[in-house]
């Protein structure tokens, strides 16, 4: 029986041979296949012709793409040519032709191939060199006298277009001959340069000259003409052009008219490029006219864009030269795109949108008239005819909302008055819309135990354009690790689609739905899904365990999760033990979800592995724990000893004992049955374990006294047993020495020194042999000086001189030798000179030689009694500094001992604390000091005098410098912000020196531009306009390879200052962002999925953002960086205080700021995130200065700010400040705490107060021992009184009378906020104007922490300590708690942590209303409301 074959196949042997392009046991099936793709070579060059084929195996029915880069290659342009055709083989042949590569087409060359079922591509990469890109410096034709120099420079402005280029250079050619360098020229070259030079023209050497490179495969050269201008003239009379503007495609000639003189020779150029008969495109004639002149025409039939440009005639006659230039612009041919450029296939009712654009502009230059058309299968579209027509000069857009199957049909665009027939087409296919079903949706379960497996299974009416989406809980679902998704065809047509969880866990609960579309019409069914956790059991003990017989067992198991045992019918928890459920021999105490076994006393066969378990849970749980007991062992000291049997009173000593380990070892130690412990500073007790798994106990004594006489007792017991040894020690008293005289003494030169020494308690037993006495001075044995005598009689030794001398002044000593550590006493003797002896009074280390003082550095006068104090030099590393460099000065200084150095700024002093300045010291070799400032980082104000300043009590020199500072170079870029276009619109990019004193000393360079690091020449498109303080970068019509980051800098500017902004360059139908106004700002156009920026607001400082969403929408701005300028300026202003350290006027700069911010903040109903953001950096910054310089800050006006910022109005601004920054409100409680600490510093503070909407303060002295605080100040209530409250402070703190003494009254701040706690973080970071809603909603949302309560915060003059009686705070409930589930816990807040903290404080009573709290520290505190967990047994 033969078999069925389809589609041409044919049956061989029971088997189908299938035809070219089907597969399968019928050829039921297409198949596609590319068989290869290639290209004629793997590295071209810019210009080069590249063409790709490639072979496809296929029915007819298929499409095919080309793309670069993942970008589709329209056909429609120029520079492609896309062609296929079919083989003999079947096959079918798809050739893609560049006809002149660019160094954009470099990348990755791809086809694609689809049948409408299956899709397959290959892929090719080829590498683009750029074209060989040379500049002849001059540019332009030169002109010369003879015997003038004349030098020609050729660059390759692109090195790497000689990348494969093994050998060559550049070389020079006149007028078609080459230059060599033996010639009468002079040539330098390297690879990418070559200079010609002649020191005295002839007349023979005008010509055109052309360099080139030797061994580039395409000729490309550069030309110039130079003319040696000789005794003869040449005179052109004439030169004329058909038409200076034309078109692509037409017709042009241009004339010329010339004296006909001998020798006589006339060449034609375009853009410095030779024009010869031989070129195809060219036309070339000469004739004489009637009246003796010579006519020369040059006609160009078929004009082409590169036509553009100047056109030169050049006339010679070997001595002179004349040319004459005309300008011919060629405007390109029209070129029309249509959107969407391929066939177009839709349903009926859905929308019909076409767009046609004039992709090159420039085309329509010179039509006065007209505009795009459309129409449909060759006929006219009138605006009546069912259809939307919206038409600009350069665009047309076709609508139509509800398509109808009789649109059905091809449709182009065209120009009403472009001279030539030139349109583009696209067919559009309306059809009737299909409908997505659901045929059926279910589960393998819809409620299993976590762990288990769950299949979703459902089948859908096949759709080829069918979209299937997961979905759980609203979420859509993908492949992934935890879920497999999969489809498939069925023999009826359907289509089955299989989601499979493999491990399902309890967020898996809930709604699963399937979503069908195909574009036009969906459906979705849903299935919702109960888990159960899996049963958890945590037994206690949790590890393996050991006890020795008569110990008790007990062991617990809990089910950690009760939720687990939900749908069980029966059970209850069981113990089994070696596998065998225990029945009898234990206690046990069993609840649904708990239970115990307990044992009071252990056998030796309880040993074993215990198991706990669910008996009606379905899958084998359980925990288990392994106990072994074992006999008890008798406890064995295997030794004590001492370090030695006779002690000395003083020596140290230690007592070691070795014991076999034991499990609960209880190890004491006692002296005549008195228990030594370490709570005795004498003793201390360690214990070791050895090597060989034994305990080694140490007693060491560190100073033995006389009473540590007698027996030394080790005891070791471990409840079951006890054992003990012990040891006696005898202790003798300390051998003492005494020295007369006992007193240090001065005597004169010349005088007797006589020293005794006696040693006391020498009858010791233990020295029984005798002692040694030695002497010693300053440390030195001196018992064999033969100055010094030494006798010795019995216990007693005696040192003796007879005429003492000046070196004779020191410490002696005399000490024993019965110890390992003698001891010593010992006596300072200070010999002066005798009044005979005694030299000239030399002051400040004078030095008497010959009775005349030789005085130190720094010091003269006859006794070097006077100061001497001198600037040696003074210098600077750079008189004239750029902004932003370094500098140091240096002054070389001669002075006394202790002298200062102070250094200043224009008459301000600078401060040691400064960031950007290092002051050094150093000696030189000859005594003098040398003294180095060193400025970092030099900015515009360090310009002017410098004075460095030598000062002692008596005496001050200075010394003066005069730096110049030149400004860093400031480039300001407009537009600021990257920016998008499309293609076709212009590019205008201008660069500006914002600061031209920045240029000084710069003797030559300009403004340059790069495009992606490279820079933009002239010749790439672009128009420059430049000079030397601003540059202007245009492009008329962009295009997508415009796209970059562009950047402007100085080419001779000494450091690398730049500014840049990145374009992107888009097609016109892709998503955007249109331009919108708001909050005072445009917002220019961008592409979807990106973020602009645009400065901020009038009068603000700043960038402000805006995200443009995938949708083309744009969200809400974001102001966070954008501040009032006057704050901007503040910041500026401290951070000068703070870099220089500048100590002048700070007292007024720090004001001044108060002032501007007190201003600023009170004027305003409501301050931005920004202005926020900035306001706590500056009041941070304010009390950085004022710790720094001690200035005097206005309170009033700092707490003014603060009260300010701390508006209710604000809390919009303060969640975005904690939302976008580091920043919250912690850090102005910190700032107030500090400076508070700064205030109490003061010496002289005066009380004061201050009373704001938002919070308030309180300066004030007391003597809290005598006296406590109340703040804020109450009458008859006290703090444990929670009744009803409604006086005016019902929040408020006392700290009661101390009982610790406190010398004299001290000064402390008080402080109650009243609405910082709603901006303050809790756990987790969340508000309490979200969190306190959930007390009023009660428990439908879950409970979190929030603070409920004023803050109230105590700072004092001197630390108090550990408060005794405690600090007392009252707080009234921001919100009642009429919650069970809540709470209130006494807090303060923890600066280290962030947080707050209970350390330190409880609560004394609480209601509903109110709290009352004790506290042992000072802080910040607050009522943080908490859920309450009840405590599970």
């Amino acid at each position: 029986m033969p078999y069925s074959c389809q589609h041409g196949g044919t049956c061989i042997n029971s088997t189908c041979v299938c035809s070219r392009g089907y597969k399968g046991s019928s050829c039921e099936n297409e198949s596609l296949e590319i068989l290869y793709l290639r290209s004629s070579k793997a590295v071209f060059r810019e210009g080069n012709e590249v063409l790709f084929e490639s072979e496809i195996t296929d029915n007819s029915n298929f499409t095919v793409q080309w793309s670069r880069d993942g970008v589709i290659i329209s056909g429609i342009l120029s520079r492609y040519s896309i062609t296929s055709s079919a083989k003999a083989n079947g096959t079918f042949l798809h050739q893609l032709r560049i006809s002149s590569v660019y160094e954009r087409d470099e990348g990755n060359w791809s086809i694609m191939a689809s049948n409408g079922v299956t899709v397959v591509n290959k892929g090719i990469i080829i590498r683009v060199l750029p074209k060989l890109v040379l500049l002849m410096i001059p540019q332009y034709d030169l002109s010369i006298e003879t015997k003038e120099n004349f030098t020609l420079q050729c660059v390759v402005v692109n090195p790497g277009s000689l990348i494969n280029l093994t050998s060559g250079s550049l070389i020079w050619v006149k007028d078609g001959k080459p230059l060599l360098t033996g010639s009468i020229f002079t040539i330098s070259t390297t690879q990418t340069s070559t200079i010609l030079n002649k020191a005295s023209a002839e007349i023979s050497d005008s010509g055109n000259y052309f360099c080139l490179h030797s061994t580039y495969p395409d000729p490309l050269n550069v030309s110039i003409y130079v003319n040696i201008i000789g005794p003869e003239s040449v005179e052109i009379l004439l030169f004329r052009i058909s038409d200076s503007i034309s078109r692509e495609g037409k017709s042009v000639w241009l004339e010329t008219e010339i004296y006909e003189i001998i020798d006589l020779t006339v060449q034609w150029f375009h853009n410095g490029n030779l024009i010869t008969n031989s070129s195809l495109r060219y036309e070339i004639k000469s004739y004489t006219t009637e009246n003796d002149t010579l006519r020369n025409v040059l006609n160009v039939p078929n004009v082409l864009q590169q036509d553009d440009g100047d056109w030169n005639i050049t006339a010679s006659n070997g001595k002179t030269t004349e040319s004459m230039s005309v300008y011919l612009r060629v405007l390109p041919k029209l070129e029309l795109q249509m959107i969407p450029q391929y066939e177009l296939s839709i349903e009926t009712k859905e929308n019909l949108t076409l767009e046609c654009a004039v992709v090159n502009h420039a085309s329509l230059i010179n039509l006065t008239d007209g505009s795009l058309i459309w129409f449909k299968d060759g006929k006219p579209i009138l605006t009546d005819s069912g259809f939307n027509i919206t038409t600009t000069d350069t665009s047309t857009t076709l609508n139509k909302l509800s398509a109808e199957e009789g649109d059905t049909g091809t449709y182009s665009c065209s120009h009403s008055a472009y001279p030539d027939p030139i349109n583009v087409s696209l067919y559009i296919n309306v059809t009737e819309p299909k409908s997505v079903e659901i045929l059926s949706f279910k589960s393998s379960s819809s409620v299993l135990r976590e762990g288990k497996s769950l299949r979703f299974e459902s089948e859908i009416a096949f759709d080829p354009a069918l979209i299937v989406q997961w979905f759980h809980n609203g979420k859509l679902i993908n492949n992934s690790s935890k879920y497999t998704i999969t489809s498939s065809i069925t023999s009826n047509g359907t289509s089955v689609h299989v989601l499979q969880i493999f491990n399902v866990l309890l967020q898996d609960e809930g709604e699963w739905n399937i979503t069908a579309s195909n574009g036009k019409t969906s459906e979705t069914k849903s299935i919702r899904i109960q888990v159960l956790e899996k049963l958890k059991l945590q037994m206690t003990p949790q590890y393996d365990f050991s006890i020795q017989r008569g110990e008790g067992i007990v062991l617990g198991c809990v089910v950690i999760n009760p939720g687990s045992l939900q749908n069980l019918i029966g059970g209850s928890l069981i113990w089994q033990k070696d596998g065998q459920k225990i029945l009898s021999g234990f206690h046990i105490n069993t609840t649904n979800t708990s239970t115990q076994l307990r044992k009071s006393s252990s056998e030796i066969d309880d040993s074993g592995s215990y198991s706990c378990s669910h008996s009606a849970y379905p899958d084998p749980i359980n925990v288990s724990i392994n106990v072994n007991v074992t006999e008890p062992e008798p406890i064995e000291i295997l030794s004590l000893k001492i370090n030695k049997p006779l002690l000395i009173e003083g020596e140290a000593a230690w007592f070691e004992s070795e014991i076999m380990n034991k499990s609960g070892l209880i190890v004491q130690w006692s002296h005549n049955g008195n228990l030594i412990t370490d709570a005795l500073s004498r003793f201390t007790l360690t214990s070791s374990t050895t090597a060989n798994k034994t305990s080694l106990y140490v007693l060491n004594i560190s100073s033995v006294v006389l009473q540590d006489e007698g027996e030394w007792n080790i005891t070791a017991t471990n409840g079951l047993s006890t054992a003990s040894r012990g040891i006696k020690v005898q202790v003798f008293p300390r051998i003492s020495l005494s020295l007369t005289p006992k007193d240090d003494l001065s005597i004169q030169t010349g005088e007797v020194i006589q020293l005794q020494c006696e040693a006391l308690y020498t009858d010791t037993p233990a020295y029984s042999t005798g002692i040694k006495l030695n002497w010693k001075k300053d440390g030195k044995d001196i018992s064999s000086d033969p100055s010094f005598s030494v006798s010795e009689a019995g216990t007693t030794t005696t040192l003796y001189k007879s005429s003492a001398e000046l070196t004779d002044s020191g410490r002696y000593s005399c000490s024993h030798s019965a110890y390992s550590n003698p001891e010593d006493v010992s006596v300072y003797i200070n010999v002066t000179l005798s009044d005979k002896d005694k030299p000239c009074p030399c002051q400040h280390g004078g030095t008497c030689i010959n009775s005349t003082c030789v005085c130190p550095v720094g010091y003269q006068g006859r006794y070097c009694e006077d100061e001497y104090l001198e600037i040696l030099s003074y210098k600077s590393s750079n008189s004239v500094i750029r902004e932003e460099k370094s500098v140091w000065f240096q002054a070389e200084i001669v002075g006394p001992v202790g002298f200062s150095v102070q250094w200043s700024r224009n008459g301000d002093l600078i401060s040691s604390t400064a960031s950007r300045y290092v002051m050094t010291s150093s000696k030189t070799a000859n005594g003098k000091t040398l003294h180095v400032l060193t400025i970092t980082n030099v900015l515009q104000r360090d310009e002017g005098y410098w004075t460095v300043e030598a000062l002692t009590s008596s005496k001050t020199e200075a010394r003066n410098l005069t730096v110049k500072v030149l400004p860093r170079l400031l480039l300001q870029l407009a537009p600021q912000y990257d920016f998008s276009i499309k293609t076709g619109e212009s590019i205008n990019l201008r660069c500006v020196v914002i600061n031209p004193k920045s240029l000084t000393g710069l003797s030559d360079g300009n403004l340059v531009w790069k495009k992606d690091g490279v820079y933009i020449l002239s010749d790439f498109g672009f128009n420059i306009s430049t000079t030397n303080v601003s540059s202007t970068l245009e492009k008329e019509l962009a295009y997508l390879g415009d796209a970059g980051r562009f950047s402007c800098s100085h080419s001779t500017y000494p450091d690398p200052v730049s500014v840049s902004i990145a374009i992107s360059v888009t097609k016109p139908e892709q998503i955007r962002c249109a331009d919108d106004k708001i909050e005072k700002i445009m917002w220019k156009s961008t592409i979807a999925g990106t973020t602009k920026k645009e400065s901020c607001p009038e009068n603000q400082k700043g960038t402000a953002t805006r995200y443009c969403n995938f949708q083309g929408f744009w969200e809400s701005p974001d102001l966070i960086n954008c501040t009032d300028v006057s704050l901007v300026n503040a910041n500026e202003e401290l951070d000068s205080i703070i870099a220089d350290g500048t100590t002048k006027n700070v007292d007024e700069a720090v004001n001044n700021t108060l002032v501007k911010m007190k201003n600023l903040t009170s004027q305003r109903s409501e301050l931005s995130a920004g202005d926020i953001s900035s306001s706590l950096d500056i009041l941070e910054k304010i009390v950085n200065v004022t710790n720094m310089t001690s200035a005097n800050v206005e309170k009033e006006a700092f707490f003014a700010v603060v009260d300010n910022v701390l508006s209710t109005n604000n809390s919009k601004s303060w969640t975005a400040v904690s939302d976008k920054t580091e920043k919250d409100a912690s850090s102005l409680l910190k700032n107030m705490d500090r400076m508070s600490e700064v205030v109490l510093k003061k010496e002289n503070i005066t009380t004061s107060k201050f009373k704001g909407k938002n919070f308030e303060v309180s300066v004030d002295k007391t003597k809290v021992d005598e006296k406590g605080i109340v703040f804020p100040e109450k009458t008859e209530k006290t703090p444990n009184d929670t009744t009803t409250d409604t006086e005016e402070y019902s929040t408020f703190l006392e700290l009661p009378k101390q009982t610790n003494k406190i010398e004299k009254p001290i000064t402390y701040v008080a402080v109650i906020y009243k609405t910082i706690s709603d901006i303050l973080p809790t756990d987790s970071g969340s508000r309490t104007e979200e969190n306190s809603n959930e007390v009023k909603e009660g428990k439908e949302k879950k409970k979190k922490e929030f603070v409920n309560s004023e803050i109230l915060s105590l700072t004092t003059q001197t630390d108090l300590g550990i408060l005794s009686p405690p600090l007392n705070l009252a707080f009234q409930h921001k919100h009642e708690n009429e919650s069970a589930d809540l709470q209130a816990v006494c807090v303060s807040w923890d600066f280290i942590t962030n947080k707050w903290s209970e350390e330190g404080c409880k609560v004394n009573s609480t209601n509903n209303k109110r709290t009352v709290c004790q506290c042992n520290h000072l802080t910040n505190f607050a009522i943080l409301m908490r859920p309450y967990t009840p405590v599970r047994i």
